[in-house]
């Protein structure tokens, strides 16, 4: 069972290819930092900026930090483990939005995205069983639907310029109360958006 959890990490953590985002015909990967990317959509730049903030007592209004890796996974970190320890890890990409907003958006579906990451050896694997039945979620006015795989909840949201991809992992937590757990944390996301001319293209870093 725990082997699926970590082919879908495995699977989550090349979902930034800049092949998979060039796929999107009307937007492309302009530069990304952290949980954050910028896409060129014609002659404008759209700008997204994931952050999670800490609801706990003391930590209210806190960010949590982003780390992000060489395969363009991002994780957010813990600021205090103790305080971490009854939730879940948290961590995500992004990926063109076009093959999601096409689809059927089921279980299916969320696991194809997946199944569909460049990451060899994974091209016929069959789909889990879900542990919990697809529900609607909304990331900050983003639309998405969700589906638990064995000790993990993934979600896939996207509107015209962007999507990503959230995975929220726990072990030895039941999917029910996993599910729970996550739609709790999900008021505490944030999205910053911008929109600005792209010859400011020239001033990313």
């Amino acid at each position: 069972m725990r082997l699926v959890v970590a082919v879908i990490a495995c699977l989550i953590s090349v979902a930034l290819s800049s092949k998979a985002l060039a796929q999107d015909q009307a937007c492309s990967p302009a530069t990304a930092s952290g949980a954050g990317l910028v896409v060129e959509c014609g002659n404008q730049l759209y700008a997204f900026d994931l952050s999670l903030s800490e609801s706990k007592l003391g930590l209210s209004g806190i960010k949590r930090e982003v780390r992000l890796d060489l395969h363009g996974r991002f994780a957010f970190a813990c600021p205090l483990e103790p305080i971490c320890a009854n939730e879940p890890a948290v961590g995500g990409s992004y990926m063109a939005p076009a093959g999601w907003l096409s689809s059927s958006k089921d279980e299916q579906a969320i696991f194809q995205i997946l199944r569909n990451m460049p990451w060899p050896g994974v091209g016929s694997l069959p789909i889990p069983s879900a542990s919990c039945q697809v529900f609607d979620v909304s990331i900050d006015r983003m639309n998405g639907r969700a589906v638990c795989f064995d000790e993990s909840v993934v979600i896939v949201a996207a509107d015209d310029r962007v999507g990503f991809l959230l995975y929220f992992s726990q072990r030895d937590k039941p999917a029910a109360a996993l599910k729970n757990n996550v739609l709790e944390m999900l008021p505490r996301f944030e999205i910053k958006r911008a929109t600005g001319e792209v010859g400011l293209k020239r001033w990313l870093r």
